[in-house]
């Protein structure tokens, strides 16, 4: 993480070396399988990390907010793990796959929190693109599996 002081507002930017194990108020996630049983019984199989930088740039560019309104089990953002039943994953894979064609190539930067003080700090993201890039194919890949087989889907950030 790296502190920028520019009048009135202190500027920290969340460095790559953070991705995975960044300090609050950025967050990670992940996201995965759900594998039901005979007796129906169920097992959430992780199937990959969100870092930071990409779970950030997903807030940013309105791809959670696309994603909760599909009415999923819970809401995204929540850090609990949200269910994606079958009827709506490949939907959901849409809209990543479109996130994925809209956001290439481009700068991004977005603002992730601020606190009070003097002078306030804001908590940004400059979005590292190659890394989110990667991140959204291999959500894409997980809903495709998911859709391929019938099964549904969870991600947590």
């Amino acid at each position: 993480m790296t502190a920028c002081s520019a009048e009135p507002v202190e500027r920290v930017y969340l460095a790559a070396d953070d991705f995975d194990d960044p300090p609050p108020p950025f967050r990670t996630g992940a996201a995965g399988l759900v594998r039901l049983d005979a007796e129906g019984d169920f097992e959430l199989e992780e199937r990959l990390r969100i870092s930071a930088n990409s779970v950030h740039a997903m807030v940013g560019h309105g791809i959670v907010e696309r994603l909760n309104a599909l009415g999923l089990e819970g809401t995204l953002g929540s850090g609990a793990p949200v269910l994606f039943r079958p009827a709506i994953v490949e939907r959901a894979r849409g809209i990543l796959y479109e996130a994925d064609r809209d956001t290439y190539g481009a700068s991004h930067e977005f603002v992730v929190a601020r606190a009070g003080g003097d002078p306030p700090t804001e908590y940004r993201v400059a979005v590292h693109n190659r890394e989110y890039q990667i991140t959204l194919v291999r959500l894409v890949d997980v809903f495709n599996r998911a859709s391929r087989h019938g099964e549904a889907v969870w991600i947590a950030i």
